[in-house]
């Protein structure tokens, strides 16, 4: 690889970076505004929907943390190649994180939210880079 060639690749994950935190941030705040309006909205006859509605919640917060995270870490290994290896492993949690919320919620009910699907692939395009980056050093 070239020097412009890696210059271009560690801007594109600085950019990646910046939509991770950002994606990272709007994601726990939206899981926070789904548990304030279940416990909020909670009556006696909607226990199954509220429980929902919290575990949604609590799935979006640890995979959107995870994310900001990834973010977080995103930036730094785009100044310091030697930390891509810490980015690629934060990834993998990120990937973990989010199909185990994929399974809670899926067990509640019977629902795959989108945005844990997006949070998905986010985290999936971030492996794919990481490692041709961590691969291919110059």
């Amino acid at each position: 690889m070239t020097t412009q060639q890696t210059d271009t690749a560690t801007w594109y994950l600085r950019m990646f970076s910046y939509l991770l935190m950002l994606c990272g941030a709007f994601g726990c705040a939206t899981g926070a505004v789904v548990i304030y309006q279940a416990v909020a909205d909670s009556a006696p006859a909607e226990t199954s929907l509220s429980l929902a509605m919290v575990v949604l919640g609590l799935a979006a917060i640890a995979a959107n943390g995870v994310t900001l995270a990834t973010g977080i870490v995103g930036r730094i290994a785009s100044r310091r190649p030697e930390r891509l290896q810490s980015l690629y492993t934060v990834a993998v949690a990120g990937v973990v994180t989010t199909i185990v919320g994929l399974g809670l919620c899926y067990a509640t009910s019977g629902d795959l939210p989108t945005s844990l699907i997006f949070n998905l692939l986010l985290m999936g395009i971030c492996i794919v880079v990481t490692n041709s980056l961590r691969k291919n050093p110059s």
